[in-house]
Parts: C-alpha cells; structure tokens; sequence
C-alpha cells in the first residue's frame, strides 16, 4: 500500500492556519492600561497588591499590580480587556513581627506581617470596574474607610 505524501506548502499552510485561529481567540479585546490611587483611612496605602478578576462573562485572566506610595498602574501588555467588568481586590500587609508561641518568650520565634485591610476590600471585596474602550477613560481611584 502506497503512503500519503503530505507535501511541506501543506503543511505550512495548516501550521499558519492554526497560529492565526489560536492569536485570534484572545478574548473580547485588547487589553488597557489601568491606573489610580488607593487610599485606606484618608492615607496612601504605601506597599500592597490590587487584583483584577474577571465577572459576569468576561474571558481573560486576573491581572493587577503593586501599589506603592498609594499609586497603581497596569500596563497596556497585561492590563484588563476593553468593556470587561471586574471585580477588585486590594490588599496591604503591615510590617513584620517577630513572636514567639510560648508564653515564656523561650523557643522558635516566628515573623508574620498581619493583612491591613478589612476583607470586604479583598476577601469579600463587592468593589467592580467596567473598562472603558477609551484608553484615557481606565483611571480608578479607591478611597478605602
């Protein structure tokens, strides 16, 4: 029995057919920049993480970034899709403390940073974004009590 012969133009073809079904199914759009301040209690939050989940329908993956002396900014490569809605977590640890589980202060010692913020900002966080197709339209400020 003979065999099929796949010729290479063939198979090119079907290799760059494939690449651009695969680029073309990248979601409802590109994705923006996003920027703003966060505040807790009036005051920058100096050092923490704001994350942005897609809902209601919105394909793509979380995205976000640091925050630093109370600013944001996620860039236009990773940031949320165009007309997504997400919804936003934002997180703040305090500084590290060392202690120890015995009450007589002897043995292992141990530092933890405990969570600065309420968790209806990030846990159980209800605060949600809508991305505006206008690249100058994506800053979201959130002044946290």
């Amino acid at each position: 029995m003979k065999k099929p012969v796949v010729k290479p133009a063939r198979i090119w073809t079907i290799f760059l057919l494939g690449l651009l079904f695969a680029v073309g199914c990248g979601g409802s759009g590109p994705g923006m920049r996003v920027w703003g301040t966060v505040t807790y209690q009036g005051k920058p939050i100096q050092e923490g993480q704001i994350v942005f989940t897609p809902i209601e329908g919105t394909p793509g993956p979380s995205t976000g970034g640091q925050i630093r002396k109370g600013q944001y900014e996620i860039p236009k490569q990773i940031g949320p899709y165009s007309k997504g809605v997400y919804r936003v977590e934002i997180t703040a640890m305090g500084p590290e403390k060392t202690y120890s589980p015995n009450a007589s202060g002897e043995g292992p010692f141990y530092t933890v940073r405990e969570e600065l913020i309420p968790p209806k900002y990030n846990r159980q966080s209800t605060l949600r974004v809508t991305i505006s197709p206008e690249p100058d339209k994506n800053q979201y400020d959130f002044q946290l009590q």
